[in-house]
């Protein structure tokens, strides 16, 4: 579990230099920050096993990607109030846990 949320980060490191926790990290909220990056590049290197991933209120860009299919156990996921585009992803059949999507306020 890590909550890093109402800080005024600008970036996130990738996930994969934290080797040990990499695979067993479930939570992690990173809203509220000032977070500019493209949204591929953020979420290309989220844990495997991620239940709960909140990335509100930043600088958020781009488009989701088609790689959220790969997170089987995500049952949260709230990107609100960034500045996505595009065309969202047909993941919904993929991730059966999935269980709160909020994506408002782009």
């Amino acid at each position: 579990h890590v909550d890093f949320s109402n800080n005024k980060f600008t970036s996130l490191l990738s996930f994969k230099q934290f080797k040990q926790s990499f695979q067993t990290l479930r939570f992690c909220d990173v809203s509220n920050n000032l977070i500019e990056k493209d949204a591929t590049d953020l979420l290309e290197n989220i844990p495997p096993n991620i239940e709960q991933f909140s990335a509100s209120n930043n600088k958020i860009h781009g488009e989701l990607p088609a790689l959220l299919n790969n997170l089987p156990k995500l049952s949260q996921f709230n990107m609100s109030s960034n500045a996505l585009s595009g065309i969202l992803p047909v993941f919904a059949d993929s991730i059966l846990s999935l269980q709160e999507l909020d994506l408002s306020n782009q």
